[in-house]
């Protein structure tokens, strides 16, 4: 239990600094390195891959069948962004990336100890 909780832990980083960049880009629109929708988009694709690679492990049950939609339409979101600069897709994104990030937190909060 104590790898997941530290695995756990660690991949909230990047989320919570993708989450705190996008809030920092609507108030200005101009956060740190982020000076528009297309830099704020690769930014939380590399912070959630970061996150999705410091957090997982095997994917078992219904975790999968709810995480790999919604790591694909991640992907599909940050893509059109990139093409676009759309600032709604890009907030779609950036709630993706929290979504999955709650739901590889609470499969892991839920699995009994001894089981990956």
């Amino acid at each position: 239990m104590v790898q997941r909780e530290w695995r756990d832990a660690v991949a909230t980083v990047p989320v919570l600094f993708t989450i705190a960049l996008y809030v920092d880009y609507l108030a200005d629109a101009n956060a740190l390195w982020v000076h528009g929708a297309r830099a704020m988009a690769v930014t939380a694709l590399v912070l959630g891959l970061a996150a999705c690679v410091l957090g997982s492990w095997v994917w078992t049950g219904a975790a999968k069948w709810l995480s790999a939609p919604l790591g694909t339409a991640a992907l599909l979101f940050a893509v059109f962004t990139l093409v676009t600069g759309d600032g709604v897709t890009l907030a779609l994104l950036v709630g993706l990336i929290a979504a999955l990030w709650l739901v590889s937190t609470v499969r892991h909060l839920r699995t009994p100890a001894g089981r990956p």
